[in-house]
Parts: C-alpha cells; sequence; structure tokens
C-alpha cells in the first residue's frame, strides 16, 4: 500500500475548494470486488459493525502514518524560531587522571511531541452511485481550503493514502455519508423469465456472495413483486447494478434490492432523474416524490395496495 505524502499536494488543496462551505473527509473509492474488500477490511483489522459497514483502528504495522497514528512521534518545528540547546560532557584530563566538564551550545529547531490521535477508519460498500466499495478516515475537516488547518488536512490525506492506496476528499451531506462522485445510471430492458432463470440471474448478479437461504428470499421477493404484472422490467447498466426496477407505468417504478436488509423503493414522475440520487439524498430531500418500504411482514400489501391506487387513479 501506498505511503502518506511529505506535504499536502497543492491538487488535494484544489479539490478541498472546489467543494465549497462543506464538511470533508479523506478517503478512497474503488468498483466492488470480493477480494478488494477483503484487503481492506482484513489488512486494517476492521470489525463488522452492521451491513456492508466496517470500522476500527488500523495497526500501527500497516505504515508509518499507521505507527504514527496508535504511538505518536515527535515532529521538527522548522516554522518556529530556533532555540538555543546546552550540554555538558564529561572529559578525560590532558594530564594526570580525573575528567572536566566541557559544555556545548548549538542553534537548534524546536522540536514538539504529538501524541497519537488514533484516528479509526471506516469501511462501506455502496450501491449507488454505482456497486463500490468506499474506504474514508474517520475525521471530519472543513471545506474551504484552511491553510491553517493544513496539518490535519495532510493528516488525514496520508492516512488515506496509506489504508486505500490515494486520497480524495469527499463532502458529507445532511446525513454525514460521504458523497461519491456520481456516474450516469442507465437501465436496461428484460424480459421475463422462469423461476429457474430468474435464480441464475440473480446468482450472477451478486456474484454468488449470498447463502442459499437469501438467494431464495430473494427469488420470493421478485416472484411477488413480478405477479402485479408490470410493464416492463429493468436492470441497472450502470450505477445501481443491485436494483432491479418494475415499471408499473411512465411515472411510478418500484425498485427493489432483494438482498436481505434493503428496502424498496416506489419513484414517482421524473423516476429516471430521481434514480441518479443516492439514498441519502433521496431521503433527505425529495418528500412526495418516492415511497420507501420496508421488508416487514406487509411490506407485499403496502406494494399492492400502492399498484391498485396507482392503476385506479
Amino acid at each position: 500500500m501506498s505511503s502518506g505524502f511529505r506535504s499536502l499536494p497543492e491538487e488535494l488543496k484544489a479539490e478541498i475548494d472546489s467543494l465549497g462551505e462543506a464538511q470533508v473527509v479523506f478517503g478512497a473509492v474503488r468498483n466492488f470486488s470480493d477480494q478488494l474488500l477483503s484487503d481492506w477490511t482484513q489488512r486494517l483489522e476492521l470489525e463488522e459493525i452492521g451491513d456492508d459497514e466496517w470500522i476500527g483502528l488500523p495497526p500501527a504495522p500497516t505504515g508509518r502514518w499507521s505507527r504514527w497514528n496508535v504511538n505518536g512521534r515527535e515532529i521538527v518545528r522548522r516554522d518556529l524560531p530556533k532555540i538555543y540547546r546546552s550540554w555538558t560532557i564529561a572529559a578525560p584530563n590532558f594530564q594526570g587522571g580525573g575528567t572536566h566538564s566541557v559544555s556545548f551550545h548549538k542553534e537548534v529547531f524546536q522540536r514538539q511531541r504529538l501524541y497519537g490521535q488514533q484516528i479509526e477508519a471506516a469501511v462501506t460498500r455502496r450501491d449507488e452511485p454505482r456497486d463500490s466499495v468506499v474506504g474514508t478516515v474517520l475525521l471530519t475537516l472543513q471545506a474551504p481550503y484552511d491553510e491553517s488547518a493544513e496539518r490535519a488536512y495532510l493528516y488525514a490525506a496520508s492516512l488515506a493514502r496509506t489504508w486505500f492506496g490515494s486520497a480524495t476528499a469527499y463532502s458529507l451531506d445532511e446525513l454525514g455519508v460521504p458523497q461519491v462522485p456520481d456516474q450516469s445510471v442507465s437501465w436496461d430492458f428484460l424480459p421475463d423469465g422462469t423461476v429457474e432463470e430468474m435464480r441464475e440471474a440473480v446468482v450472477k448478479k451478486f456474484g454468488g456472495s449470498a447463502p442459499p437461504q437469501e438467494v431464495d428470499i430473494m427469488i420470493d421477493r421478485l416472484q411477488k413483486v413480478q405477479s402485479l404484472t408490470p410493464e416492463k422490467r429493468l436492470v441497472g447498466a450502470s450505477g445501481l447494478q443491485r436494483y432491479i426496477g418494475y415499471m408499473f407505468g411512465d411515472d411510478f417504478v418500484a425498485f427493489e434490492n432483494p438482498r436481505v436488509g434493503n428496502a424498496l423503493y416506489l419513484l414517482y414522475g421524473e423516476w429516471e432523474s430521481l434514480s441518479q440520487l443516492s439514498r441519502s439524498q433521496l431521503l433527505a430531500s425529495r418528500e412526495g416524490e418516492f415511497d420507501r418500504i420496508i421488508h416487514s411482514a406487509h411490506w407485499f400489501e403496502r406494494l399492492r395496495l400502492a399498484v391498485y391506487n396507482y392503476r385506479h387513479n
């Protein structure tokens, strides 16, 4: 894995500035792969704290900046005035036995002991704007760039580069979620299939990572939605690749991520534009343009009622 920075690069300063008035964190985003997720979470010794979310304090051997993060370090303050340092040694006498004291004086830079801040790392798997693994350093900073906080920017960016291989500044939304740059989301239309074909598609889509009992739950959910006879079925060609959409009309689409723990989203009106948003953006500012159905005991009844109301109104 890469090491940190000797000084904060000018391009990172410009990147922080470009985010405007916002809280920011440093991290990296990569397209999802089981190997990458395993590398980040195991090498950094992170603990899974929820569905697709890991957190922890990377160990000192991970790299120089990790060691400083855990144990602290002493730095030379070249930005401060020099001070005189004095020390004395015992030197042997030229004649006869014994010793005498010799003193030295030298102008030196001041030193400062920085204690380890023990900043943690977080890794999440995100569905949107694309299926990705997001690694972040849990140190919240402020944009635009503030020269007086350069040491903190350098610290966070160096940890990100050490832990995740690169450092990018991401703004946080109202819910504190890093805003991964959007990719244009496009959708492919799929023909209806048999249960066996649907099972094969689900296993292929989720990379075989889901246990068999979870695949059964996925298939059951998708069959129930399909029983309401949607006009078309869509799947993400980019972006929301883990979602399957059921179009019941030009302005009403149900998006289902059948993976256990995810909700079903009903998008109204300009659904193609809404599908470009992250879940946090949708939840924060799009009230009235969507409904969210948790997979509780009565989730299908709620969906069926919504479809009925749409078709009869």
